[in-house]
């Protein structure tokens, strides 16, 4: 109805409980459709995630198993290069005995060799080696004395062995005989054999003696002996 220029509205609230009805119906299906959206969305990421996690599981897994097979050929490596590097040592060391034992053996064979026939046809007694080391720093010696008898050797030899030490004692000279400087005084230096004889013994020097010369004789004794023998040497021997 209008009256002039005037118009009148009707206000109809039915309408507009409709509207809003259907504006949040629609945003309810958008936001269910958003939902179901997003957990597809989730459900599928976590799908590639848990098949992702899985492979990388059997990849280390797989990558271990390699490390610990090549950690064992290692191991097996490392144990073979030590047994060959041990046996390797043991060769050398086994090679160089021998070579120590085949040096030993050609000494002695030239040894027995120089007692059956000497290059320079001596026979009778011979002082072979005398050696002399410092036993302890208070004058002990220890000596080696080899005596050979050469070519006459179908009978035993017997007989002493004097060692005289000559030196100075006071500013005076002065020979000390083996009697005195022995560590067994009571014992006479003896021997007995047909080839050849080694014997051992120890001496002391008095503290204010110093030694220069030293003098080996071999005496031998009994019926039909050879000839006895002197040697002198210059200290130290």
């Amino acid at each position: 109805m209008e009256s002039g220029n005037r118009k009148i509205l009707v206000y109809q609230p039915a309408y507009l409980w409709l509207g809003l009805a259907v504006a949040a119906v629609l945003l309810a299906s958008a936001g269910y459709l958003l939902f179901q959206r997003g957990m597809h969305y989730a459900g599928t990421e976590l799908a590639w995630l848990e098949q992702r996690n899985a492979q990388l599981k059997q990849k280390l897994e797989t990558e271990h198993d390699a490390n610990e097979r090549l950690r064992q050929q290692l191991a097996i490596v490392e144990r073979s290069s030590e047994i060959d590097r041990r046996a390797s040592q043991e060769v050398r060391n086994d090679f160089s005995a021998l070579q120590q034992r085949v040096q030993k053996l050609r000494q002695d064979l030239a040894f027995y060799r120089g007692i059956v026939s000497p290059a320079d046809n001596r026979t009778g007694l011979s002082i072979q080696r005398f050696e002399l080391k410092p036993a302890s720093a208070n004058g002990r010696y220890r000596f080696n004395l080899m005596l050979t008898q050469v070519k006459r050797n179908e009978r035993y030899v017997r007989g002493v062995i004097e060692i005289d030490v000559e030196g100075v004692e006071d500013g005076k000279s002065k020979v000390l005989s083996f009697s005195r400087l022995s560590t067994d005084r009571h014992k006479a230096l003896k021997f007995k054999f047909r080839y050849f004889q080694d014997l051992e013994g120890e001496m002391v020097l008095p503290p204010v003696f110093s030694p220069q010369r030293l003098t080996i004789r071999v005496k031998p004794s009994g019926k039909k002996h050879p000839p006895g023998v002197e040697k002198t040497m210059e200290w130290p021997v």
